[in-house]
């Protein structure tokens, strides 16, 4: 369709618009007159485009559509109906009236890029025949009605501007985030900016995360009260196994962002703190059969499966949410609950607590590295003699014969305890062996396929924290952490899209 025709074909389009009254349809043509000749001229443009230049044809259109976009958007939102009058005053939300001072402009940046947004504008006026001492009390608020209604009051951004960015900023830096969104989209971006708009997001995020739970717990507790809880006993078992490991990493912080201890008052450097993440994951059978049951294959993570949460240690709450994200995976409907970690305290802590029954496993990898740091602390590394020892006890390890192992560890000749700590590195690993031998009978978990390393947490770690919050140079407030790390978890749980479906204007 050539320029000539194009001009009459979209003018009958209004005038077929039946469930419009005349005037109206008049308006409309008029109101997106400049995105018509955009459109004329992206066409002509288009039509003038070299044949077999499909360079130039993509670019072309690429860019056109921008144009069109901010013209249609400007007309839009600058439409005002003859049949409704501007009022002259209006009531303010200080109680007080307001008149109509003009129209100003306001300039908003959009996905199509900036757009001028003219509106009405009401301030605040003394009502005449008020007392003199009521005027001290004057105020001087000002109002735009249209930003209200379109949403973007005390913003230069659209809504869309803001989830683009967000989405950004939860897999990239923020100079990195800016930068690509001024590549894909016109107007500007900067790393302060990407950082302003995305905060709000990982805000509400985090606080949906904390209503999920509370309503998640309310719940539970009122079932207890009532004596209902038949309801989970008659859900039916459709998941073989659910599989929870958590997992902790450190994550530095900028200096009296944080309380600080006096050891890092006294010295200059960066500041560490611990963030918690969890991964759970639903099972299926692997590539990889049992050494100990040929017939049983090894566990392996489903495809599509593995759900996120991360939080600050200091903030708290992440036992709760953790539990929240087994719930919303299917905890309930699992035949058997899998905890997987490092041996920490805490881990157990958390599984006795919100996950009793569950089986708990030391994860094997970790198990062996304490075995190392023994044969190191006594022989000396890369020595003949210490890797040997280290073979024999990784092989009684893997077998769960932890009582053997113990024993061959409290055969070495005794060593000083590490600088600051009271016992040896070898009646550490006794202690730690020990109070773990239960969840060390790797025999017993491997004949039944059971997964037994914290990969996936370790991998966590890397993908929820390590890959987005330590880049070189990185330094975090709790704040912008508390901000970003749900930001990075909806992502990853591909819920980010879900999360704005219900949003109809800026995040505040």
């Amino acid at each position: 369709m050539g320029k000539a025709r194009f001009a009459p074909w979209l003018e009958n389009q209004f005038e077929k618009r039946e469930d419009l009254p005349p005037m109206e349809t008049n308006e409309i043509a008029i109101q997106y007159q400049a995105a018509e000749k955009e459109l004329l001229k992206l066409i002509e443009a288009v039509e003038g485009i070299e044949e077999g230049d499909l360079k130039a044809l993509e670019e072309t259109i690429y860019q056109g559509m921008f144009q069109i976009g901010r013209k249609l958007m400007g007309g839009r939102m600058n439409k005002r109906k003859r049949s409704e009058p501007v009022s002259t005053r209006i009531e303010g939300k200080c109680g007080h009236y307001q008149k109509l001072v003009g129209y100003r402009t306001k300039k908003l940046l959009t996905l199509f890029g900036e757009i001028e947004l003219k509106r009405a504008y009401y301030q605040c006026q003394v009502v005449e025949g008020q007392k003199e001492e009521e005027q001290v009390h004057k105020c001087s608020h000002g109002r735009a009605p249209a930003d209200e209604i379109w949403g973007v009051q005390g913003t230069r951004t659209t809504s869309g501007v803001q989830q683009y960015i967000s989405y950004l900023c939860s897999m990239l830096t923020f100079d990195e985030a800016a930068e690509t969104f001024r590549r894909f989209l016109p107007g500007k971006m900067s790393a302060r900016q990407a950082l302003n708009l995305a905060r709000p997001v990982g805000r509400a995020l985090a606080e949906k995360e904390n209503e999920e739970v509370k309503a998640l717990f309310d719940k539970a507790s009122q079932s207890k009260t009532d004596e209902k809880d038949g309801d989970q006993q008659n859900t039916v078992k459709d998941i073989q196994r659910l599989y929870i490991e958590p997992d902790g990493i450190m994550g530095r912080m900028r200096r009296e962002s944080v309380p600080m201890e006096k050891h890092e008052q006294e010295r200059k450097g960066d500041v560490y703190r611990e963030a918690r993440v969890g991964a759970v994951f639903l099972a299926e059978r692997g590539k990889e059969r049992s050494e100990l049951a040929p017939d049983v294959w090894i566990d392996t993570p489903k495809e599509g499966s593995q759900q996120y949460v991360a939080r600050r240690t200091a903030l708290g709450g992440f036992d709760k949410l953790l539990y929240a994200l087994a719930c919303q995976s299917g905890l309930k409907r699992a035949e058997q609950v899998i905890v997987i970690g490092d041996g920490a305290h805490w881990i157990w802590d958390l599984a006795d607590e919100q996950f009793p029954g569950a089986v708990q496993i030391v994860d094997l990898y970790h198990a062996k590295e304490h075995v190392w740091d023994v044969s190191h602390a006594v022989f000396g590394r890369t020595t003949a003699q210490g890797v040997s020892w280290a073979k024999q006890a990784c092989d009684l390890l893997v077998h769960g014969k932890i009582e053997d192992l113990v024993a061959l560890i409290s055969q070495l000749p005794p060593i000083a305890p590490p600088p600051g700590k009271s016992k040896s590195i070898p009646e550490q690993a006794i202690g730690y062996f020990t109070t773990n031998a239960e969840r060390m009978r790797y025999p017993t978990f491997r004949a039944q396929g059971m997964h037994v390393g914290s990969g996936i947490a370790e991998a966590a770690c890397k993908t929820v924290v390590t890959t987005r919050f330590k880049q070189t140079g990185m330094r975090w407030t709790p704040q912008g952490l508390d901000a970003i790390l749900p930001l990075r978890t909806t992502k990853l749980n591909r819920a980010y899209d879900q999360f704005w479906e219900a949003q109809s204007q800026l995040v505040a």
